[in-house]
C-alpha cells in the first residue's frame, strides 16, 4: 500500500505528468475504494485548490480545458455524498481561504461591463462551488469568518444579477438567483452576530448600498415574460428584495445609531454627550448615504433619476421603523428634508426644457414620502409651532409653493401629494389657495382615468377639509374668482365630476343652512357681475352657465328647509329665490331675446341654457320648500295652474309672462341640447304640479297633462334615432349633442311611471320599438359592464325590461309585447298564425257586439275569463277555427344566425313577466308560442338542430309558465284541451329524424324535462278543471297511441319518437296515479280513470321494453323515472280496473304485468348505484325507484337474490362508502335514502333486520380502520345516522335501541383511533359525532342508563381541535357543539352526576375559540374569511352559555370554574372585538349562577391580573345584564 501512496502522489506532484493525466489520476482516487492514501479526501481537496490558486496566480500554466476540468472535479466533490458522510461521523476537512477569493474574482469577470469573457462558459460550474461551500457548514468558514470575502461575494453576485436583468436575454435558468438568495442568507446571520456595528455599517453602505439599491429597482421594474423562469420572477425576486430590505435596515438603522443621526441632524444639545466608540469613526450617516445615491457614474445616466426615487421612499420607510418614537418626529422630519433634496427637485425646475424633463419618478417618491409622514404623525402642527418655530410649516409650505409653480397635472403623483399637504394642515395651501384651485381643479386638463381618481380625491379631501373648518364658502369664493377670470373656457374641463358631485353632497349635509346660503349668495353676485357684458360674448356666457349649473348641483344637494328652521333663515332663503328669479334669470332672457341679437348664436343659446338651469333649478327648489317649510311663502303660487294654450307644457317662473315664455320656449328648443333637456324637465314639473293639485282633474288639465307628455317623448326622438355609443354620466356640465340621446332616454325610463297613462298609442309603440331594437343590439351586453358609472341606452332598456315597474304599466308592457311578436312573425313565417289573429279579432269584435250599450267597453277579456253563459253567445265556430288554422302548417328552417336571434326574442319574452297578462294578450301570446312550435324545423345539420332544441325549449318553457299563470284557463275556452295537447305534441314527432342527432348533447335532458313539464302542468289543469277530462286524456292517449303504431309499422327506428313517447306516457300516469291516490283519501271514486290507467300501461310498458332492448346503454335520466312511473301506475291503489273487473279477478291475482322489466332495471340500478357522478339528480331517480321497487311483496323478495333486500342494503352501503361521495352529497339525498330505508325496515323479517344491525356494527368495529378499511367505517356511520332518521317501530325500531349502547361504545373507539392524525381522521370524527349526536337526541327516554350517555364526553374529551384546517375546525366544532346540546336538552337528569364532564368539555370549546379569535398581529394574514366561521363558533359558545344558565340545579356548583378559565385566558389573549361580544354575552349568563361565596372565592383564588380582568367583567356584567335582567323579572308575571 505504501508503493501506491508513494505512485498516486509523486505522480499528482511531478511536473512531468501531463495536466490531463494528473485530472485523471485524481478523479480516480476519488472514485476508488482500492485506492488508500492517507487523509485522502483532504490531500486530494487540497491538490485541486492548490492548483486553481496557482493557475490564477500566473504560477502555473495549462489550457482551459484544464481549469474547467478542474472547478468541474471540486465541484463534484463538494457535492459528493461520500464527502458529507464523512463530515456527518465528525471528520475534520478544511478548504483553503484563498479558493473563496478565487470564486469572487471569477465572478467579478463575469459582472464586469465588458463582454463576456471565455472565462464566463464556467460560470454554472463556479456557482455550483460557490453553493456547495455555503451549503456545508465546514466549509463556509471561509467565507464567515472572514467577513470580507462574504460581502465581497454578495457585491460581485448583486453586480452580476444587475447586469443579467439589463441584457435583453431571458432568465431560463434559476441558478444565479438561488446563489444569490443563499449568500443573503449567509450574510444576514453573520450581520446579526456582529457586535462593532460601525463595522456593519460601513460595509452596507461603502460595498452593498449601491448594487443593493440597483438590484432591487431592476426586479422591482423589469418586464417579465413568458420566457423567463416563473420561479424566477414568482418567488425568488420577491425573496430577494425581501433580503435587501432586512440587510438595509439592519445595517444603517441599527439603534445604535441614534446618537449619530441626531448630531447630524438636529444640531441639539445632545451632540456634547458622551457619544459611543463608533461614532468616531463617521459622523454623517445620512451625508454618506446621499453621496452613495448621487452617484451618477455607478447608476448609469439613464437609471439615476428612476433609481433614486425608488429607494429613498424604502430608505426613509427603514428609518422610520427604526427612530420613529416619541420625541424623535423632528430627527425624522429632518431625514426626510435630506431624503426630498436628493431627488434634485431644485435641479430639476431650474432646467428651460421643464417638459422635457419626466417628473414622475420623483412625484411618486415624494408622494410616498409624504404618505409616511402623514400616517406616521411626524408633523403636529402644535408642537411645530411652539417649539420648533415653525420649521416643518416652513417647508411644507415651500414645497407647495414649488408644487404650484411647477404643475404637473398629468401626473396622478401630483394631485396627491397635494392631497397629503391639505391633509397635514389646511394653511400650508391657503395662500396658494387660488393656484391651486385653478391648477388643479377649473384649468387642470384631465382625460386619463387614473388622474381623474387622483384629482376627485385632491379635491374631496378639499371639500371636506374646508367643511369641518366651516370655511366652505371661501373655497367657493375662490372657486367663482377662478372662474370669473379671462381663460379659454372651451377647453375647460366640466366643474363637477360625478365623484365630486357625491363628496359635494355630503359636505352641504354637514355645513349649517347658513353657509349654503352664503355660497347660493355668492354665485348669484358673481353672475349678477357678468350679466351687463353679457351680449356677444361666448366666453362671459359659457361662465355664467357654468355658475348656473354649479348653483343648479348646491341647491339639489343641500339640506332643505322645514318647520324647525329659524324664520331668518327662511327669510334669507326668500330673499335669495327672489333675487335668483329677477336679478340673475329674467336678465339672462331678455338678454338673450333682444332684437338685435342672433338667437343662433353660441352665446345665445349659452345664455338661454343658464337661464332655463336657474328656471328649473327655482322651480324644483320652491316645489320643495313649499312641501316641507310651512314658513315659507312662494311668490309662485299660479305658476302650477294650466291655461289653454297647445304650447303650455312647461313649469315658468312667476314673473315670466307666457307670451314672453313662449317665445322663450320657441327659441330654447332649437339652441341647444341642455335647452331641451331642461325644457323637457319643466314639462315633468308642471305634470307633477297638476297631478298634486286636490280634486278631479278638470278637461283643460288632462289635456295640458297629454301636452306635455307627448312633448317629453317627441323632444329627443331625432337625437334616440342618432344616438351613438357614448355614454354619460349624469351630469349636466357632460350634456352634450353626443350625450343628449343617452340624458333624454334617462330622463324618460326614469319618468315612465309618470308619463304613460298621457302617452297616445303611437308614443307608447316608438317607446316599445326603441327598447326592442337596444335589447337585440349585440353590444348591449358589453356597454352594460362598462367599468365607470356611465349610462347607455342599451342598458337602459335591459333595466326597464327587468324593472318591477314594466308589468304595472300594462299599456306600455302590451306595446313592448305587440312590437317583440311583430318581430317574431317578420323572421318566422307563419300564415297560420296571421289567420289565427284575425280570428281572434273577429271573437273579441263579436264579444263586444254582443254587449249591451252600456257595457260597450267590455272586452274579449271579460268574454274569455269568464264562466260561458247562454247570454254571452260566444260564436263557437270562430273559436273552434282558430287553432285549426294550424292544420296543415308550413315548416320553416331557419339558420343559424335568425336562431340566434329568435332565441334573443324569446329571453326577451320570458322576461315579461308572462303569468300576468291580460286574457287577450294571454291568447296572442300562446297562439305565438303554437305557431313557432309548428312552423320550426331544424334541418340535419348538428349546429342548426342544436339551436333549433333550444328554441323549442324556451317555447315549451314560455307555455308552461302561461299555463300556470292567472289565466291560464283561456286557452280552454278557445278550443279542446286534447285539441291542443295533440298540436303542441305532434310537431316534436314530426320532427324526431332531425333531432336525432341532438340526443347526445348535454341540452337533450333539460329538452325533456321541460317538455316533461308543459305536460305535467297541462294535464294537471285539465284534471283540475274537471270539463271533459277524460274525453280530452283518452283524446291524448289516442294520439299517442297512433304515433307508437306508426313507429312501429315504419322500419327505421326513432330513438326520439321513443323517447318522446316515454315521457308523455310516464308524464300522464303519474298524474293519474296522484289523482287516484288523492281521490282515495277524499273517498271521491272514479271508474273512467282507473280504465284508462290500465290503458296506459298497456302502451308504456312495450314502448319502454323497446326503448330498452334497442338503446345500447341503460339511460338512468330517462328510463329510470319512466320505469319508476310505470311501477307506480300498476301499484296504484284504485285496486280495480277496467279489464280485471270485466273477468271477476282483481290486481293481487292478476300480478304484476312487466315483473321481469322491474327485475332488470332494478339489477341495472344496484350494479351502476355506486358508479361515480357530478349530478345528484340520477341517483335520486334511481333511490325513488328502489323505494318503490320494495314497496310491491311480489317483486322484493328473497327469491330473486340478485333483488333481494340484502342485495339492496349492500348496493346502498357501497354507495356510502365510494370514494366520491362527500357530506354535502349525502344531505342531498337525504330524502330519498331515510325512503329507501323505511321501506327496507318495513318489508324485512325480524332475522334480517337483526342480520343488518349486525353488519352495521361490525362496519363500526376499530379493525376496519386498522386494516385500511375506512370507507366501510364512513359507510357503516352514514347508514347508522340515516337509519335513526328513519320513523320506525315495531320490532325494528327495538332491535335498533338494542344494539344502541354497542354503537355508542364503537364511536367512542373510532373517536380515539381518529384522534391519531390519519389522512381520513377528520371525516370519520365528524361522522362519528354527528351519530352520537342523533343516537342522544333520539335515545330521549329510551336510553335508560346513565353511563351510554356519558360515553359521549370521553368520545369529545379525545377529539383534537389544534391544528386543523379552518373549514375542518368549523365542522368538528358544530359537531361537537350538537352533541353537548342535545344532552342538554333531552337528557337533563344525566347531568346531575356528569356535570363536571359537561363542563370539562364545553371549557375545551370556549378556550379554543378563544385562541382561534385572538386578534392578528401586524405581520399575520387578516382575519377576513376566519371572522365568519369564528363568529358562528363563538354564537354556538354563547347558545349553550344560555342552556347551562336555565339548568341552575346542575351547574351552579360548577359554573364559576368556567367564569375562571374564561377570564384566565383572556388575560392572555386580546380577543376579536366580534368574538369578544359573544363570547363575553354567554359568560354574563354563566354569572347569573354565580352566588355571594362563588364571588369570594374567585376573588380570592385569581391571580392579580386576572383579577382584575374579572373585576371589568363583573362589572360590565353588572351593568349591562344583570340589571336589565332584573328589571324583565319586575314586569314578569
Amino acid at each position: 500500500m505504501a508503493a501506491i501512496y508513494s505512485g498516486i502522489h509523486l505522480k499528482l506532484k511531478s511536473a512531468k505528468t501531463p495536466w490531463g493525466d494528473r485530472l485523471k489520476l485524481a478523479r480516480f482516487a476519488w472514485i476508488s475504494h482500492q485506492c488508500f492514501l492517507p487523509n485522502k479526501e483532504q490531500v486530494l481537496l487540497d491538490w485541486v485548490s492548490h492548483a486553481l490558486t496557482g493557475y490564477y496566480s500566473k504560477k502555473l500554466q495549462f489550457g482551459d480545458e484544464i481549469v474547467e476540468g478542474l472547478w468541474t472535479y471540486l465541484d463534484d466533490i463538494l457535492h459528493s455524498k461520500k464527502l458529507q458522510k464523512l463530515i456527518e461521523k465528525g471528520k475534520i476537512i478544511t478548504i483553503r481561504f484563498t479558493i473563496a477569493q478565487i470564486i469572487n474574482d471569477r465572478i467579478c469577470e463575469c459582472s464586469d461591463k465588458v463582454p463576456l469573457n471565455d472565462n464566463a462558459s464556467s460560470l454554472p460550474t463556479v456557482l455550483s462551488c460557490c453553493r456547495g461551500i455555503l451549503t456545508s457548514p465546514a466549509f463556509s468558514i471561509i467565507y464567515t469568518s472572514k467577513c470580507e470575502l462574504l460581502v465581497d461575494l454578495l457585491c460581485k453576485l448583486s453586480s452580476l444579477v444587475c447586469r443579467k436583468l439589463k441584457s435583453p436575454e431571458a432568465l431560463s435558468s434559476t441558478q444565479l438567483f438561488d446563489v444569490l438568495l443563499l449568500v443573503f442568507n449567509q450574510y444576514l446571520v453573520v450581520q446579526r452576530q456582529q457586535h462593532n456595528q460601525s463595522r456593519v455599517f460601513l460595509q452596507v453602505c461603502g460595498s452593498l448600498f449601491q448594487p443593493f439599491l440597483l438590484l432591487r429597482h431592476l426586479l422591482s421594474l423589469r418586464c417579465w415574460t413568458s420566457e423567463d423562469e416563473v420561479m424566477v420572477w414568482q418567488h425568488l425576486s420577491k425573496e430577494i428584495c425581501n433580503k435587501i430590505q432586512t440587510a438595509l435596515h439592519n445595517g444603517l438603522f441599527h439603534a445604535d445609531f441614534l446618537n449619530s443621526y441626531r448630531d447630524e441632524l438636529v444640531q441639539s444639545e445632545c451632540s456634547q454627550e458622551k457619544k459611543m466608540s463608533f461614532s468616531k469613526v463617521w459622523a454623517a450617516p445620512v451625508e454618506m448615504m446621499l453621496v452613495k445615491l448621487a452617484d451618477v457614474d455607478f447608476f448609469g445616466t439613464d437609471l439615476h433619476f428612476a433609481v433614486v426615487a425608488g429607494s429613498v421612499p424604502l430608505l426613509y420607510k427603514l428609518a422610520l421603523e427604526s427612530y420613529c418614537r416619541d420625541g424623535n418626529h423632528l430627527l425624522c422630519f429632518h431625514i426626510f428634508t435630506r431624503f426630498f433634496d436628493s431627488l434634485r427637485f431644485p435641479k430639476i425646475k431650474s432646467a428651460e426644457a421643464g417638459e422635457s424633463v419626466d417628473w414622475n419618478p420623483g412625484l411618486l417618491a415624494l408622494d410616498q414620502l409624504l404618505n409616511s409622514i402623514f400616517s406616521s404623525n411626524i408633523y403636529n402642527i402644535a408642537v411645530d409651532k411652539i417649539r420648533c418655530e415653525g420649521v416643518q410649516f416652513t417647508f411644507y409650505s415651500k414645497m407647495a409653493e414649488m408644487l404650484l409653480t411647477y404643475p404637473r397635472p398629468a401626473a396622478p403623483a401630483w394631485f396627491r401629494c397635494l392631497k397629503t399637504l391639505v391633509l397635514l394642515n389646511h394653511l400650508i395651501v391657503e395662500p396658494n389657495l387660488d393656484d391651486l384651485v385653478s391648477l388643479a381643479w377649473i384649468d387642470a386638463d384631465v382625460s386619463d382615468s387614473r388622474v381623474k381618481r387622483a384629482q376627485d380625491m385632491l379635491l374631496s379631501t378639499l371639500l371636506q377639509t374646508y367643511t369641518k373648518l366651516r370655511q366652505l364658502p371661501r373655497l367657493f369664493q375662490e372657486v367663482l374668482d377662478v372662474v370669473s377670470r379671462p381663460a379659454a373656457d372651451e377647453l375647460r374641463q366640466p366643474i363637477l365630476s360625478v365623484g365630486l358631485t357625491k363628496k359635494l353632497c355630503e359636505c352641504l349635509l354637514e355645513v349649517p343652512a347658513g353657509q349654503v346660503l352664503d355660497i347660493w349668495d355668492l354665485v348669484l353676485k358673481s353672475q349678477e357681475c357678468l350679466i351687463p357684458d353679457l351680449a356677444r360674448n361666448s366666453d362671459l356666457a359659457l361662465k355664467v352657465l357654468t355658475m348656473s349649473t354649479l348653483l343648479n348641483s348646491i341647491l339639489f344637494n343641500m339640506k332643505s328647509l322645514d318647520a324647525k328652521t329659524p324664520v331668518p333663515i327662511v327669510l334669507r332663503t326668500q330673499l335669495l329665490m327672489d333675487k335668483m328669479a329677477q336679478a340673475v334669470a329674467m336678465p339672462l332672457f331678455h338678454t338673450a331675446k333682444e332684437p338685435d341679437c342672433e338667437d343662433s348664436s353660441s352665446w345665445a343659446a349659452r345664455a338661454t341654457s343658464a337661464g332655463l338651469i336657474l328656471c328649473y333649478t327655482w322651480v324644483e327648489v320652491d316645489h320643495v320648500l313649499k312641501l316641507n317649510c310651512g314658513k315659507y311663502a312662494s311668490s309662485g303660487s299660479q305658476a302650477g295652474k294650466a291655461e289653454g294654450e297647445e304650447w303650455n307644457v312647461h313649469c315658468r317662473l312667476p314673473q315670466v309672462g307666457w307670451a314672453d315664455w313662449r317665445l322663450m320656449a320657441g327659441v330654447s328648443g332649437q339652441n341647444s341640447e341642455l335647452s331641451c333637456h331642461f325644457l323637457q324637465l319643466l314639462a315633468l314639473q308642471k305634470m307633477r304640479r297638476i297631478m298634486m293639485q286636490p280634486g278631479a282633474q278638470t278637461e283643460m288639465e288632462d289635456a295640458s297633462l297629454r301636452s306635455a307628455a307627448a312633448f317629453v317623448v317627441g323632444s329627443g326622438k331625432t337625437a334616440v334615432k342618432q344616438a351613438g355609443a357614448r355614454g354619460w354620466d349624469g351630469e349636466l356640465s357632460a350634456l352634450n349633442e353626443e350625450t343628449s340621446a343617452v340624458a333624454h332616454w334617462h330622463l324618460l325610463t326614469a319618468n315612465l311611471v309618470l308619463l304613460v297613462p298621457y302617452l297616445p298609442e303611437e308614443d307608447l309603440t316608438y317607446i316599445a320599438d326603441v327598447v326592442m331594437t337596444n335589447l337585440l343590439l349585440k353590444e348591449s351586453r358589453e356597454v352594460g359592464q362598462d367599468p365607470g358609472n356611465s349610462l347607455f341606452i342599451p342598458t337602459l332598456c335591459e333595466n326597464l325590461l327587468n324593472s318591477a315597474l314594466l308589468p304595472e304599466m300594462p299599456t306600455l308592457h302590451r306595446a313592448v309585447l305587440l312590437g317583440l311578436m311583430a318581430r317574431v312573425r317578420n323572421l318566422v313565417p307563419a300564415p297560420g298564425l296571421g289567420a289565427a289573429m284575425r280570428l281572434l279579432e273577429q271573437l273579441a269584435g263579436n264579444g263586444d257586439a254582443g254587449q249591451e250599450d252600456g257595457s260597450r267597453g267590455s272586452s274579449i277579456s271579460v268574454t274569455l275569463c269568464s264562466r260561458p253563459t247562454a247570454s254571452q253567445g260566444i260564436p263557437s265556430l270562430v273559436a273552434e277555427n282558430i287553432l285549426s288554422s294550424f292544420q296543415s302548417p308550413v315548416s320553416h328552417t331557419l339558420p343559424e344566425q335568425q336562431l340566434d336571434l329568435l332565441l334573443r326574442l324569446l329571453d326577451i319574452l320570458s322576461a315579461l313577466r308572462l303569468d300576468s297578462l291580460s286574457c287577450t294578450d294571454h291568447l296572442r301570446c300562446f297562439l305565438l308560442l303554437v305557431s313557432l312550435v309548428t312552423t320550426l324545423k331544424p334541418s340535419s345539420a348538428k349546429g342548426n338542430a342544436a339551436k333549433c332544441l333550444q328554441v323549442l325549449s324556451h317555447c315549451y318553457f314560455l307555455l308552461t309558465v302561461l299555463q300556470t299563470g292567472t289565466n291560464g284557463n283561456a286557452v280552454f275556452k278557445l278550443a279542446h284541451a286534447g285539441d291542443v295537447l295533440e298540436k303542441l305534441a305532434a310537431p316534436l314527432f314530426r320532427a324526431s329524424s332531425e333531432l336525432a342527432g341532438c340526443v347526445a348533447s348535454p341540452a337533450w335532458p333539460g329538452f325533456l324535462r321541460t317538455v316533461q313539464s308543459f305536460l305535467t302542468h297541462f294535464i294537471r289543469t285539465i284534471v283540475e278543471r274537471k270539463q271533459s277530462m277524460c274525453l280530452n286524456l283518452e283524446q291524448f292517449v289516442a294520439f299517442l297511441s297512433d304515433a307508437w303504431a306508426s313507429s312501429k309499422v315504419k322500419a327505421e327506428w326513432k330513438l326520439v319518437a321513443e323517447q318522446l313517447l316515454t315521457v308523455s306516457l310516464s308524464t300522464l300516469s303519474r298524474v293519474i296515479v296522484n289523482t287516484l291516490q288523492q281521490s282515495e283519501k277524499n273517498r271521491h271514486t272514479s271508474n273512467t280513470l282507473p280504465s284508462l290507467l290500465t290503458q296506459i300501461i298497456g302502451l308504456l310498458g312495450p314502448v319502454l321494453q323497446s326503448h330498452l332492448d334497442r338503446s345500447r346503454s341503460f339511460d338512468q335520466t330517462l328510463a329510470v323515472p319512466c320505469v319508476t312511473a310505470l311501477l307506480e301506475a300498476e301499484l296504484c291503489p284504485r285496486g280495480e280496473r277496467g279489464d280485471l273487473v270485466a273477468e271477476g279477478g282483481s290486481l293481487d291475482q292478476a300480478g304484476l304485468q312487466h315483473s321481469d322489466l322491474y327485475q332488470s332495471t332494478c339489477s341495472q340500478i344496484l350494479h351502476q348505484l355506486a358508479a361515480s357522478t357530478d349530478d345528484p339528480e340520477p341517483l335520486r331517480k334511481q333511490l325513488e325507484f328502489l323505494q318503490v321497487f320494495c314497496s310491491a311483496s311480489e317483486l322484493c323478495s328473497d327469491g330473486d337474490i340478485e333483488t333481494s333486500v340484502p342485495s339492496i342494503l349492500r348496493a346502498v352501503k357501497a354507495l356510502l362508502a365510494a370514494p366520491w361521495m362527500t357530506t354535502h352529497f349525502v344531505q342531498s339525498l337525504d330524502t330519498q335514502l331515510i325512503g329507501l330505508l323505511t321501506c327496507l325496515a318495513e318489508r324485512c323479517m325480524d332475522q334480517q333486520f337483526s342480520l343488518i344491525m349486525k353488519s352495521i356494527t361490525q362496519g363500526l368495529e376499530v379493525t376496519n380502520l386498522w386494516k385500511g378499511q375506512h370507507l366501510d367505517v364512513v359507510s357503516s356511520l352514514t347508514l347508522t345516522t340515516l337509519l335513526l332518521k328513519c320513523p320506525l317501530s315495531g320490532d325494528a325500531e327495538k332491535a335498533v335501541w338494542f344494539t344502541a349502547p354497542q354503537i355508542i361504545a364503537a364511536l367512542l373507539v373510532l373517536s380515539k383511533e381518529a384522534a391519531l392524525d390519519q389522512p381520513w381522521a377528520c371525516k370519520i370524527i365528524l361522522l362519528s359525532l354527528e351519530t352520537l349526536a342523533a343516537l342522544i337526541q333520539q335515545g330521549e327516554g329510551i336510553l335508560s342508563n346513565p353511563h351510554h350517555v356519558t360515553l359521549a364526553f370521553d368520545a369529545l374529551l379525545c377529539v383534537p381541535l389544534d391544528h386543523l384546517r379552518l373549514d375542518e375546525y368549523g365542522s368538528v366544532f358544530r359537531a361537537i357543539h350538537e352533541v353537548l346540546f342535545s344532552v342538554l336538552q333531552s337528557h337533563p337528569k344525566v347531568l346531575l352526576n356528569a356535570a363536571p364532564s359537561f363542563l370539562k368539555c364545553f371549557n375545551r370549546l370556549v378556550l379554543s375559540v378563544m385562541h382561534k379569535g385572538r386578534q392578528k398581529g401586524v405581520g399575520e394574514k387578516g382575519m377576513t374569511t376566519d371572522n365568519d366561521v369564528i363568529l358562528q363558533c363563538a354564537r354556538l359558545v354563547e347558545r349553550i352559555c344560555t342552556r347551562i344558565a336555565s339548568k341552575a340545579e346542575e351547574f351552579a356548583m360548577f359554573s364559576s370554574f368556567t367564569v375562571a378559565q374564561y377570564v384566565n385566558e383572556l388575560q392572555k389573549v386580546t380577543l376579536n372585538a366580534d368574538v369578544k361580544r359573544h363570547l363575553t354575552g354567554g359568560m354574563y349568563h354563566l354569572l347569573d349562577l354565580v352566588t355571594e361565596s362563588d364571588l369570594r372565592f374567585l376573588n380570592t383564588s385569581l391571580q392579580m391580573g386576572v383579577r382584575e380582568v374579572f373585576k371589568e367583567l363583573y362589572k360590565d356584567y353588572t351593568h349591562y345584564h344583570k340589571s336589565k335582567k332584573q328589571g324583565e323579572e319586575k314586569y314578569t308575571a
